[in-house]
């Protein structure tokens, strides 16, 4: 049983006197206009904007196109009891895969990741956009991401290690477009494993060894304390430099030699849960030259780019600028 009746346009009471110099067009034309029908057992009028309009013909052309596009949109499943939800259907359906690559990275933007993974998503994905131009995100599948790669493989353009860098993007991506409620399903599961790429990958994160340390930490003690203070930590603790900007005093407990990562800066949050690590020796007399107790338990263990414990959290790119700074002017860049 359908849900709704034959929409019908309604235009008032029938004309049974015309004034001199009018017509029965005109005057019908004065009346109020609407289409009418019954969506599940409910009654439902559609003015639109009939009754602005004077002109009797441009009124009955306009009526027209009202009644033909409402049982269009009726047959397409549109819900006049449920119109948001019908829209956002309409959106999804229409979206394509280059607006949804530009909503995935204000989605970046906006939850503070650093500009450079920003960048890296962004090379594979408009490489991916331009290669699939004017295509819809509905309308990308496994089989074309796999022809997408296979194509960046033949022609050189991608080593393993772009091969591998593109499949994480494409996960996240979809899985990104999955939350958005873009999609339902994401594209990239059952990717084929096989798909690898046999040109040499370009040696880039050359780890450092011990010498480039002491001459990287001497150099720094030297000429920036925060730099040399925010560099230990990460070596000392491993967590990850957006956790390490999030501690608070309150976070460090020198008594029982214990950091406390909170869910609020943990970069991945599983759970609600806190993450307490323990202070190695080696790192615990570098906090203890802090002096911490003389500040506020709100203030951020390294906020102050030259006094490093400070009231704000210090920039994001702050510490990774100060330290590839310091690394060009020791040619270890």
């Amino acid at each position: 049983m359908s849900k709704y009746t034959t929409p019908k346009l309604y235009t008032g009471k029938a004309i049974t006197f015309v004034p001199k110099g009018s017509t029965k067009s005109k005057e019908l034309a004065k009346n109020i206009w609407y289409v009418n029908y019954t969506y599940e057992g409910k009654q439902i009028r559609v003015k639109g904007d009939l009754n602005r309009i004077k002109d009797a013909s441009e009124k009955e052309f306009q009526a027209q196109v009202l009644l033909e596009s409402i049982k269009l949109d009726l047959a397409n499943g549109y819900n006049p009891l449920d119109e948001t939800q019908w829209v956002a259907d309409r959106i999804k359906e229409t979206c394509s895969l280059s607006k949804a690559i530009v909503h995935f990275k204000q989605y970046h933007k906006e939850n503070n990741s650093r500009i450079k993974t920003i960048g890296t998503y962004m090379s594979k994905l408009n490489a991916l956009s331009s290669f699939y131009p004017n295509i819809l995100l509905l309308e990308i599948t496994t089989k074309k991401l796999q022809a997408f790669i296979k194509a960046k493989i033949a022609d050189g353009t991608y080593s393993q290690a772009s091969v591998k860098s593109a499949k994480r993007t494409f996960s996240t991506f979809f899985n990104v477009c999955i939350v958005e409620g873009l999609i339902k399903i994401n594209p990239y599961e059952g990717f084929d494993k096989k798909i690898n790429s046999t040109k040499e990958t370009k040696e880039q994160h050359t780890p450092f060894n011990d010498g480039d340390l002491n001459t990287i930490f001497t150099y720094l003690d030297q000429n920036d304390m925060y730099c040399a203070f925010f560099c230990r930590m990460i070596y000392y603790t491993c967590l990850r430099p957006a956790e390490i900007r999030g501690l608070k005093l309150e976070n460090i407990d020198l008594v029982n030699n214990t950091i406390t990562i909170p869910p609020s800066v943990k970069k991945v949050t599983k759970n609600n849960e806190k993450e307490i690590i323990e202070i190695n020796e080696s790192f615990k007399p570098f906090l203890e030259q802090l002096n911490l107790d003389q500040y506020p338990n709100q203030y951020y263990l390294t906020g102050d780019s030259k006094n490093i414990t400070g009231e704000k959290r210090v920039g994001e790119n702050t510490p990774y600028n100060n330290l590839t700074s310091a690394l060009k002017k020791l040619e270890l860049n």
